[in-house]
């Protein structure tokens, strides 16, 4: 399945062209926290409708600036009051994404906290299972503890550009990948090939 990701720098009509580019179901940004405050992507709602319009599955992102347990929850019940409040409290097909790659997150304590705060929405989603993370290669080597990510089986959606096989896929077969965001073209637009949950 040929899926692509985007966000508020995307142009408008980011969505016809990638329908256009065969697009089979697009990863949308859902939205950062900000100066300490969880915001919306300015363009979600234009770019939610657009992919519904489209008749795409779509999922969503969140960037996480969390720097402790707070930050986390405080980010989760943002993210399930956008889901509640936008999407009419129903997930998205193509999951729900921690996006752990900005400074704050990298850290060697994130791990419990990540895990317990994605524990959290499954319970306030019905245990869903897709509700996973999204980082580099490295991110999952150095900060997640694998042995516990598989034993939650957490979705995983792994990026590692340039190398001819996703690596942590084949190190790591007993986790639960789901997408491998394997190359951006032109710095402006990520593609994933994605297994599925």
């Amino acid at each position: 399945m040929k899926v692509f990701d985007i966000s508020d720098f995307q142009p408008d009509d980011r969505v016809g062209q990638l329908v256009t580019q065969g697009a089979e179901g697009i990863i949308l940004k859902l939205g950062e926290t900000l100066h300490g405050t969880p915001t919306l992507d300015s363009k979600f709602i234009q770019f939610v409708n657009d992919v519904v319009d489209a008749g795409l599955p779509y999922g969503i992102y969140y960037v996480s600036h969390a720097r402790d347990m707070a930050g986390f929850m405080e980010e989760a019940k943002f993210i399930n009051d956008q889901v509640y409040n936008l999407l009419g409290g129903q997930e998205p097909e193509l999951g729900t994404w921690w996006d752990m790659e900005i400074g704050p997150v990298c850290r060697d304590d994130v791990w419990p906290q990540l895990r317990d705060a994605i524990g959290t929405m499954q319970s306030w989603w019905n245990n869903s299972c897709k509700i996973g993370i999204y980082a580099q290669y490295s991110y999952f080597n150095q900060f997640i503890d694998l042995s516990e990510l598989d034993q939650y089986q957490i979705p995983v959606w792994v990026a590692q550009y340039g190398y001819f096989e996703n690596s942590l896929k084949a190190e790591h077969p007993e986790l639960h990948h789901v997408a491998w965001q394997f190359t951006t073209h032109d710095e402006t637009q990520d593609e994933n090939e994605w297994y599925g949950f």
